[in-house]
């Protein structure tokens, strides 16, 4: 896929211009993965817009030429289908033991509020009629 990038330049005080690009091989191992050589073809070129029209510039087109050799079995594949929905049954799996543990520990029981120490008076029962 071709990219056009932009790049404004203040000033030309220096004689050369450099520019650095990189390559990664996850790109090439996802996009090209039946591809064992590629050629990128890399072109860059520079102009000035100046209003005086002064500005002369000698090779202002460049061409370079990357030849890369990739080697399929390096590729790594995706995962399985099953493999993502084992991964969850074994995780709920391990939480629900997780949680059975902690209940036999009691761990859920709720804490009982102690039971005030109040005096016990010894009362006389009357009976309802009588009230």
């Amino acid at each position: 896929r071709c990219r056009l990038f932009r790049c404004p330049l203040p000033s030309l005080e220096r004689s050369e211009l450099r520019a650095r690009g990189r390559l990664w091989n996850g790109t090439f191992l996802e996009e090209f993965l039946d591809v064992e050589n590629l050629e990128l073809i890399v072109r860059a070129g520079v102009s000035v817009t100046s209003p005086r029209g002064n500005v002369v510039i000698k090779d202002a087109e460049a061409q370079m030429s990357v030849s890369l050799h990739l080697d399929p079995g390096v590729a790594v594949t995706g995962v399985p289908w099953w493999v993502l929905p084992l991964a969850a049954l074994l995780g709920l799996l391990l939480l629900a033991l997780l949680v059975l543990g902690l209940w036999k520990l009691g761990f859920f029981r709720r804490a009982r509020a102690p039971v005030p120490a109040v005096p016990r008076f010894r009362a006389v029962r009357i009976p309802w009629e009588e009230r």
